[in-house]
């Protein structure tokens, strides 16, 4: 068989599977280009493609900050003894002296000259996948464009939720328009998620297939614990009823629903507030018979970190930011200054020449917020065992250390 012939019908099946399969590169053996490398101009390009100029030194500074933290990233999480759990292995001394993150490219290929091992026997070329890989993920996390709005992200988020929490005077909390409101929701407590750490967001990336910012969508979260079961559906209804959250800005696949019978409750509820209006029940009477009804007593979740005991109500809703730019104001105010005053004519040009339109008045964007409801006594269930929130991390650390680690992990378990 030619060369031109075995090349072009050398597919890559793994690289090929990421962009026609769902897959991701992140689970490929041969680092982030889905291409061996044996030249640095090979390597060169691919770093042009992804997005960045080393010839550039501020680039290329970012980009060996970026390599740094990476290093401190998988020592910190992922390997013992700074991780009690992590793997005891430990990052070879000719990748921790590399000054060009382009040999780190041409390492994850198995044709890299001197294709050593390190002391523990282990190829460079895993080391080096492995660190592209958390590479990879502190690039998406550092080019979100929304970083530096988080603060007013979260005060236009937060806020409209804070002014709807009262608390009457024997200390009862309430969840409504005011204390006077007749449809106000009794809570037993109420808690704002702020933004997640910078190491929270990249474990969480580096576990899901998806590794990409823009799928983090619990930056923000609000809880909320009602009295019991059917407390939190008519909460549900009442954030609907009210429009702080809007049904069309739900992300559907975000819903989940581990808390109430909704099928069951729907099956019985008009049977019952017939019963009611004809005086047949009691209101009391009425509560407890729904309440009864709420029980969901088996839930598979789709999340493999999540207990199946965890008892919730959960959705994602996004939210229309608007953040005024200031810079607006001041370039329209030094045009209208330039007109009035009597400056060179070299400057009224350069003034003139800055066009208002590439500026906007105010920057507007579409920012998602995860909402939890449950109730009291499945607030206290979900602390225990299983379905403690130190569980959940600690299965999520376990899966971002499998993927990042790749081989390594077999490596250190033998």
């Amino acid at each position: 068989m030619s060369d031109l012939v075995y090349k072009r019908y050398d597919f890559k099946w793994d690289a090929l599977e990421v962009i026609l399969g769902g897959k991701s590169l992140v689970d490929y053996h041969h680092g982030l280009s889905g291409i061996p490398m044996a030249r640095i101009e090979e390597a060169d390009c691919f770093i042009k493609s992804y997005g960045f100029n080393l010839d550039d030194p501020i680039q290329n500074g970012e980009v060996l900050g970026n390599f740094h933290e990476a290093i401190h990233f998988i020592r910190t999480y992922f390997l013992y003894p700074e991780n009690p759990e992590g793997l005891k292995l430990e990052i070879p001394r000719k990748i921790l002296e590399l000054t060009d993150v382009r040999e780190l490219l041409l390492m994850a290929s198995v044709s890299y000259p001197g294709q050593s091992t390190d002391t523990q026997g282990i190829a460079l070329r895993n080391w080096s996948c492995c660190l592209l890989k958390v590479i990879h993920t502190i690039v998406h996390v550092d080019k979100d464009i929304r970083v530096n709005y988080f603060a007013d992200i979260q005060q236009q988020i937060f806020d409209k939720f804070y002014k709807m929490v009262h608390r009457s005077k024997d200390g009862t909390l309430f969840f409504g328009k005011s204390l006077e409101d007749k449809m106000r929701i009794e809570l037993a407590a109420f808690e704002t998620k702020p933004k997640k750490s910078r190491e929270s967001i990249l474990i969480k990336m580096l576990h899901k297939p998806e590794n990409v910012m823009e799928d983090i969508f619990d930056q923000f979260g609000i809880r909320f614990i009602t009295k019991t079961r059917l407390n939190s559906l008519c909460l549900v209804k009442y954030l609907k009823d009210t429009m702080l959250v809007v049904p069309a800005n739900i992300k559907p696949s975000r819903s989940k629903n581990s808390l109430v019978n909704v099928e069951l409750l729907k099956s019985k509820i008009d049977s019952l507030l017939h019963d009611y209006e004809m005086n047949k029940i009691t209101e009391e009477e009425l509560n407890e018979e729904l309440e009864g009804f709420c029980k969901l007593n088996q839930f598979e979740s789709e999340n493999p970190h999540s207990s199946a005991y965890y008892r919730a109500i959960q959705f994602t809703s996004r939210q229309l930011i608007k953040i005024s730019n200031p810079l607006f104001d001041d370039v329209k105010d030094l045009k209208s200054k330039a007109e009035k005053e009597k400056l060179s004519d070299a400057f009224k040009q350069a003034v003139d020449r800055i066009d208002l339109k590439y500026l906007q008045r105010e920057i507007r964007f579409f920012y998602p917020f995860e909402v939890q409801i449950t109730d009291y006594k499945s607030a206290q269930e979900n602390e225990k065992g299983l379905s403690a929130h130190s569980e959940y991390k600690k299965s999520q650390m376990q899966a971002a250390m499998k993927r990042a680690m790749g081989s390594l992990m077999n490596v250190a378990n033998e």
